[in-house]
């Protein structure tokens, strides 16, 4: 008896140690893309193989106690994509688990009972199979379109009745918009070394217009994006009755001061590193300064800057200002330079647009032994001007809208500058959604005058240009050294 005790509990032990090193489906998949192909089941049964590129992983091994959840998990994504006869078998072969589906006859949609005012945020449609993300997202997109548009006090009633004996499923969504909402007052408990006046600025929505929960997520990110609070909450009163919406704003000052460090290698500057120390909030009211050293091997940058959002109150808005002291010894091919330059800025928002006007002082050693590149230090003396359009609905994930910029550099014997020349570059870029996907474009168009040096050139290739070429590598050269356009 203790034989077949003592048998048995290896048997048993056996089993339940078994792994395996492949998985397949099989029955009704997808051999490329689509809601069963390898990729999308693989995700369900959360199993994650190692990128090709990450050659000392090794691929997941698989134990036959896994078996089971593989199968629950497939059969409920199965009834989500509306194939609730689906079977799900399970066996193995060697080292291989084998999944089998059948997805047998999808349920459909019989009835939809919706507002006319809503039925066009509908994914679903009468008569077509059912899916439970269809009927999520419609959810989503309807209460997002309550929540831009004055209703953020919606109720909403939403069901999809599956009939299994019927196999039918019924959709009816009830909705009660509630009271039309406007912002009110806004209270701001400020314990920052930051003016109301700087935070203001950054609400992107005003009294009395009609409450959009987006303004208020615009206003939350620019406020992130200073860089200088640990703690932010915004939020709507909807206590009152009436159609005025309070909002209340509270923000904590965090730490303002960070050093950042970083080691890499870069196809243009082979190896590189460097440090950056910056202050959020200098000296208060979101004053910046930064100090920096960058070390490559085509040569190193030292550099230190400081800005102030308002330096004094003039005409419409604030103006605001920046000054920038660098110096660079880089080798480039053709020529070293060694750079210092001096640059002042000041920043202006006018009639919705944002203005940078300012000097710029260079101090510019080249040693070339090409005839082109004339060596010697020169001295450039410039004023340049800067115009922004920023139309896009994100500055940090844009998905749709434009932005396009105009930059002009004039340097003028007038200003004491050894050199005279005419520099000016436009780009434009348009962000198109078209869901899933997001479509970018972007061009640059650049204009010198003659006298321009080569060292002030526009220059092409590389990752943000045409990638079969290296930067500063595409156009024209001189004796095998680039020499850039136009």
């Amino acid at each position: 008896m203790k034989k077949y005790l003592i048998a048995l509990i290896i048997f048993t032990l056996y089993i339940y140690a078994k792994t395996f090193n492949n998985i397949e489906f099989k029955g009704d998949t997808d051999l490329v893309t689509g809601e069963f192909d390898r990729d999308t089941l693989l995700k369900i049964c959360h199993i994650e193989y190692p990128p090709i590129y990450k050659i000392w992983k090794k691929d997941p091994v698989f134990d036959s106690k896994q078996i089971d959840d593989f199968v629950d998990n497939l059969t409920n994504y199965t009834r989500s994509v509306g194939y609730y006869k689906a079977k799900v078998y399970a066996k193995t072969e060697d080292d291989t688990i084998i999944l089998r589906i059948i997805k047998n006859r999808p349920i459909k949609i019989k009835s939809i009972h919706m507002d006319n005012e809503f039925k066009r945020f509908a994914l679903f449609q009468r008569g077509k199979r059912f899916r439970t993300s269809d009927f999520t997202q419609t959810k989503k997109k309807i209460t997002r379109y309550l929540e831009e548009h004055g209703y953020p006090t919606y109720n909403m009633e939403a069901k999809a009745l599956v009939d299994l004996d019927l196999y039918e499923v019924n959709i009816d969504i009830k909705i009660d918009k509630g009271l039309k909402r406007y912002f009110g007052k806004t209270d701001i408990n400020n314990s920052s070394k930051i003016d109301n006046a700087l935070i203001t600025e950054q609400i992107k929505y005003k009294k009395d217009e009609l409450y959009d929960i987006s303004t208020l997520e615009d206003s939350y990110d620019n406020l992130y994006r200073l860089g200088v609070f640990d703690k932010i909450k915004i939020e709507s009163d909807f206590n009152d009755s009436n159609a005025s919406t309070d909002i209340d704003i509270v923000l904590e000052e965090g730490k303002t001061k960070e050093f950042a460090s970083h080691l890499g290698y870069d196809t243009y500057e082979g190896f590189r590193g460097g440090g950056e120390y910056i202050d959020h909030n200098f000296w208060g009211n979101l004053r910046e300064f930064k100090l920096g050293a960058k070390l490559t091997q085509k040569g190193y940058k030292a550099y230190t800057s400081f800005y102030d959002p308002r330096i004094f109150k003039y005409f419409v808005d604030d103006l605001s200002f920046r000054n920038e002291l660098s110096y660079q010894n880089w080798r480039y091919d053709g020529y070293d330079e060694g750079l210092m330059v001096e640059r002042v800025t000041f920043g202006k928002k006018l009639l919705h647009l944002d203005h940078f006007f300012g000097f710029q002082i260079e101090n510019n050693k080249i040693e070339s032994d090409n005839g082109e590149l004339l060596s010697g230090t020169y001295l450039i003396n410039s004023l340049f001007y800067r115009l922004v359009v920023d139309e896009r609905d994100s500055t940090m994930d844009a998905k749709n809208g434009y932005y396009t910029s105009l930059y002009i550099e004039k340097a003028m014997t007038q200003l004491a500058s050894e050199i005279d020349y005419l520099k000016i570059l436009a780009e434009g870029r348009y962000i198109k959604e078209f869901d899933p996907f997001v479509l970018a474009f972007k061009t640059r168009f650049g204009w010198l005058s003659q006298d321009t040096p080569v060292f002030k050139h526009f220059f092409a290739g590389g990752a943000m240009s045409n990638r079969g070429f290296e930067y500063r590598d595409l156009g024209p050269h001189y004796d095998s050294d680039p020499i850039g356009g136009v």
